[in-house]
């Protein structure tokens, strides 16, 4: 998920904590995961509720391979809300690997699946799992499922469309500016001519042009305009 930077990744680790309490609080089921994805619909950063280590991890080294429920088996598709009972038929369930090896073995009984897309692109998915010993998941239970679904994935494209902030320092540090750079830049936002600049700097106005020179080439802008769009388009915190 290269496109996400850092900050966005730490908005999205919420997300995937208040998925999984609103999935668990409406939904009775034994354990359930969320996890990101990345361009080619491989799961990562994964959090979990109740899953034992040993599940997961058994999961992660070799099973995920005959998942129908994989990810990436969805990549091309509009899927929202899968169920694994029905892309596996009865019949099938004792000679395929994913059922007699992993399925039967850790007591599961069901999975239902969801899948988050955002401009079209899968961006994050669910696993909630059920036990034998629960209930089957029946239409009422697929019905607040997709409701949820409905609800999760709007929140999603919330958080991936609501710009993130950067601070003025931490702007200013991607450029190297100096200190007194530092303050022509907040000057220059505002709109001030050289001479105003000049005059709250008690300096004169070839200092200015000076430090003004400075910062377009560690820019790499040619015009205080250019200066100031730089500062907003990163949604910067003056």
């Amino acid at each position: 998920m290269g496109q996400i930077n850092q900050q966005r990744l730490s908005g999205l680790y919420k997300f995937q904590d208040e998925c999984l309490t609103l999935l668990t609080g409406v939904v009775d089921v034994n354990h359930a995961v969320t996890y990101l994805l990345d361009d080619r619909a491989k799961p990562m950063c994964y959090k979990n509720h109740k899953m034992q280590p040993l599940m997961h991890r058994e999961y992660l080294s070799d099973f995920y391979k005959s998942d129908p429920l994989y990810p990436a088996n969805f990549k091309e598709s509009r899927a929202d809300v899968v169920k694994m009972n029905d892309l596996v038929l009865p019949y099938r369930r004792n000679n395929h690997p994913y059922y007699r090896d992993f399925v039967t073995p850790w007591g599961i009984q069901d999975i239902v699946e969801l899948f988050f897309h955002v401009d079209g692109k899968l961006i994050a998915g669910a696993a909630l799992f059920t036990s034998k010993d629960q209930p089957e998941i029946l239409s009422d239970d697929l019905k607040k499922i997709n409701h949820l679904h409905r609800f999760i994935e709007y929140s999603l494209e919330q958080n991936l469309s609501t710009p993130t902030q950067t601070s003025f320092d931490d702007f200013c540090d991607e450029y190297q500016l100096t200190a007194k750079e530092r303050v022509v830049v907040q000057l220059v936002t505002q709109g001030l001519p050289n001479k105003s600049i000049a005059q709250n700097l008690c300096c004169s106005l070839a200092t200015i042009k000076t430090h003004l020179q400075h910062i377009f080439s560690k820019m790499a802008v040619n015009s205080k305009a250019e200066v100031a769009n730089l500062v907003y388009s990163q949604n910067c915190q003056l």
